[in-house]
C-alpha cells in the first residue's frame, strides 16, 4: 500500500487519502445521475396541434416519461437526453402540412330486362289470319288471329329493357393529418297514412290520417389522409343514397367505410360490385323472364397542391 505523507506530521494519513477516494467517486457520479433525472419542458408548436404531435411522441419516450398537451402546447417529461431526441423529432413533425386534394367517384351501372308471351284462344280451320304489333314506347306486342271475328289463336309478347347509368364526382381540399367532410342531397317528403283511434262519446273511433314524412338523400365521404412521401394513407367512409323508382319511399343505400394506401395522383378502387339476376317462370301457355345487373365502383385520388 502506498503511504501518503500529511503536511505538518510526516507520517503515513491514509484516512484522508480514503476520504478523497470517495469524494472522487461521489464527483463522478453526479453528471450520470442528472443525466437520468427527469426535467420538464413546454414546446410551443407552430404548425400541428397537440392531438396530432402526442401520437407520434408516445412510443420515442423513455420509461418513466410522459408527454400531454392542449392545442399549440405540449408538455414533456423525460430525461435531458431523451429529451434531446424529442426536440428533433418536433423539428420535422411541426413542419408545414402539405395541401391535398381529394376527389370521390362514385359510379353506378345497371340494366334491366323483362320478357313474357302468352298464347290463348283456339284453332278454325280458316285460312285467314291477320297480325297487329301496337306502338308503345319502352314494349312491343303482338296479336294473332283467324277468322273474321279474330277470335282464334292469340299471341301476346311483351319486352322491355331500362338502362340507367349515373356518375358521381366530389372533391375536397384538406391539409394532411387532418379530417374532411363533405355531403350534398335533398329531403324528400314521403307522403304516410297512420291509423289513429279515439274515444269519441264512449265509443273507439278508428281514423286513416295522412301525414308527410322527409328523408335524407344525399352523396358525401368523410376522410382522412396522412402522407409519407408520396404515398397517402386515407381513412374514408363514402356513402351514395338514391331514391328506389318502383317503391315509392324507399331509399336504395350505399355505405363503405375502409382503410386504403396508394400512391399520390393514382385512382384507387377502394369498393365495387358487380351483381347479376335472372328469372325464368312458366306460366300457363306461356313464359316469362327477368334478367338484370348492377355495376357500382368507389373511386378515389388524391393530389397535392402547391
Amino acid at each position: 500500500m502506498r503511504s501518503f505523507a500529511c503536511p505538518g506530521t510526516g507520517f503515513c494519513c491514509w484516512r484522508t487519502a480514503c476520504v478523497a477516494a470517495v469524494l472522487a467517486v461521489l464527483v463522478l457520479g453526479i453528471p450520470r445521475a442528472l443525466a437520468q433525472t427527469p426535467v420538464l419542458e413546454v414546446f410551443m408548436l407552430k404548425y400541428r396541434t397537440a392531438e396530432q404531435v402526442i401520437p407520434v411522441i408516445q412510443p420515442m419516450l423513455k420509461n418513466g416519461g410522459s408527454v400531454s398537451g392542449l392545442q399549440n402546447q405540449l408538455v414533456v417529461r423525460t430525461t435531458p437526453g431523451n429529451l434531446e431526441e424529442i426536440r428533433r423529432i418536433l423539428a420535422s413533425v411541426d413542419a408545414l402540412p402539405r395541401r391535398l386534394l381529394i376527389t370521390v367517384r362514385q359510379d353506378a351501372d345497371s340494366d334491366r330486362g323483362q320478357r313474357a308471351a302468352e298464347v290463348s284462344g283456339s284453332m278454325r280451320g280458316d285460312g285467314n289470319a291477320r297480325i297487329t304489333v301496337p306502338g308503345t314506347a319502352g314494349s312491343r306486342s303482338s296479336h294473332a288471329g283467324a277468322g273474321a271475328n279474330e277470335d282464334g289463336l292469340r299471341a301476346r309478347v311483351i319486352d322491355t329493357r331500362r338502362t340507367d347509368s349515373e356518375r358521381n364526382l366530389q372533391t375536397v381540399q384538406v391539409l394532411e393529418g387532418n379530417t374532411a367532410f363533405i355531403r350534398v342531397g335533398q329531403s324528400v317528403p314521403v307522403p304516410r297514412q297512420q291509423v289513429v283511434q279515439t274515444v269519441i262519446g264512449g265509443q273507439v273511433v278508428t281514423q286513416v290520417v295522412d301525414n308527410v314524412e322527409y328523408r335524407d338523400v344525399g352523396t358525401g365521404f368523410h376522410v382522412r389522409p396522412r402522407l409519407a412521401g408520396d404515398r397517402v394513407t386515407l381513412d374514408i367512409s363514402p356513402q351514395h343514397d338514391t331514391l328506389n323508382r318502383q317503391l315509392p319511399g324507399a331509399v336504395n343505400m350505399q355505405r363503405v367505410t375502409t382503410t386504403v394506401s396508394g400512391r399520390l395522383g393514382e385512382w384507387i378502387e377502394i369498393a365495387g360490385l358487380d351483381q347479376d339476376r335472372s328469372r325464368d317462370q312458366a306460366v300457363l301457355l306461356g313464359r316469362a323472364s327477368m334478367s338484370g345487373f348492377d355495376n357500382r365502383r368507389v373511386l378515389i385520388m388524391v393530389e397535392e397542391l402547391q
